[in-house]
């Protein structure tokens, strides 16, 4: 009988424990602590939020006029870029494409590019100077319906987020870096 009762007393003291340790109401906020050190510094070059911060991209030109240089023979088409500075020359990164006979869709190049077209090569390729990107050809019968346009990146950090994106593919490029097509 001891052993029933031993039981019962146990059972009893842990139902009065249970009912005797339910929460209570939350008492008032203590005071603010001090601050304590500050964390150390993350990694530069983090990447952040994707995004087009501090990337510049031009609209689509309205079709190229062609000239032909006198001093190199090759055909050329200037397009104004006044964003483009001494530090975006001497730190940032230029992409140039091309809209062939005007697709900006479906049939976009980016420049430098290479053709060979009746077994003979083409070379299409983009020189920078302040304000102005210029575009070169051998090709002396370009169409006045290409277009082209420019996505620029200003230097900040070396191999920072911008080194991840495959420029090669344009719809892909302009998709992460939020460019309208």
């Amino acid at each position: 009988m001891q052993k029933r009762n031993l039981w019962t007393v146990i059972i009893l003291v842990a139902i009065i424990f249970d009912m005797a340790c339910k929460k209570g109401p939350a008492g008032p906020q203590g005071a603010t602590g001090a601050t304590g050190p500050a964390g150390p510094t993350g990694p530069a070059g983090s990447p952040g939020v994707t995004g087009t911060a501090n990337v510049i991209y031009s609209n689509w030109t309205n079709g190229s006029s062609w000239a032909i240089d006198a001093a190199s023979g090759l055909n050329y088409f200037d397009i104004t870029a006044a964003s483009l500075t001494q530090d975006i020359l001497s730190k940032g990164d230029i992409h140039v494409y091309w809209g062939v006979l005007g697709d900006t869709i479906n049939n976009v190049r980016q420049l430098p590019f290479t053709e060979i077209i009746s077994s003979t090569t083409y070379f299409h390729n983009p020189k920078y100077s302040l304000n102005k990107i210029r575009v070169e050809t051998n090709n002396l019968s370009m169409s006045t319906t290409n277009r082209y346009r420019f996505i620029i990146i200003p230097g900040g950090i070396l191999g920072g987020r911008y080194a991840r994106i495959n420029f090669d593919n344009y719809k892909e490029a302009v998709a992460i870096l939020g460019i309208p097509y």
